[in-house]
Parts: C-alpha cells; sequence; structure tokens
C-alpha cells in the first residue's frame, strides 16, 4: 500500500467514523453489494431527539428574551441554543445524505 493510499483510506474510514480495519474489512466482505452503512435508524432517530430537545431550548430562550428583554444569561443560552440546534441539525443532515449516497 502506498503512503497516499493509505492516507485515502484513513480519510474514508475517518470520515464513516470508522477504525481503518473495520472499513477496509466491512469494504472486502461487501464488494458487489451495496456499501458499507453509515447509520442506521436508531442513530438517526437519536440524533433527532437531541435536536428536538435543544429546539425546546431554543423556544424558551426566545421565549424569555421576548418576555423580559435579552439580558447577558439569557444572551448565552440562546447562542448556545441555537449553536446545538445548528451543530445537531448538520450532523443528522450529514448522516442522511451518507445513507442516501449508499442507498
Amino acid at each position: 500500500m502506498t503512503e497516499e493510499e493509505r492516507a485515502i483510506i484513513m480519510a474514508r474510514s475517518s470520515s464513516f467514523d470508522m477504525a481503518p480495519s473495520t472499513f477496509m474489512r466491512e469494504a472486502a466482505l461487501r464488494i458487489g453489494q451495496k456499501p458499507v452503512k453509515v447509520a442506521d435508524e436508531a442513530t438517526l432517530r437519536q440524533i433527532l431527539h437531541q435536536m428536538k430537545k435543544q429546539g425546546g431550548n431554543l423556544n424558551q430562550a426566545v421565549h424569555a428574551a421576548n418576555a423580559y428583554g435579552v439580558d447577558a444569561q439569557t444572551a448565552r443560552q440562546l447562542t448556545e441554543a441555537v449553536r446545538l440546534v445548528s451543530s445537531t441539525a448538520s450532523q443528522l443532515s450529514n448522516l442522511i445524505s451518507k445513507n442516501r449516497e449508499l442507498s
């Protein structure tokens, strides 16, 4: 294996959150079949659940800001909630995209 091939395998296995050995084993065992599965329904549901929880936090922070004005604590809560929802949505979107590519 060349260094370039090794780097590609490392990058691809990392993008699927798999150890290189697991990635290679799955690829070898499934050659001619559907590609390695990236996420199962349980993983997607867990991420969606977290997204909904953070959306609730965001809603509470926005409601508090509207009712009481925005103080430093509320602004921090709102910023954190927006960050978490955005991060979770991005993760979910990436997993859904990868699963679609593999279907």
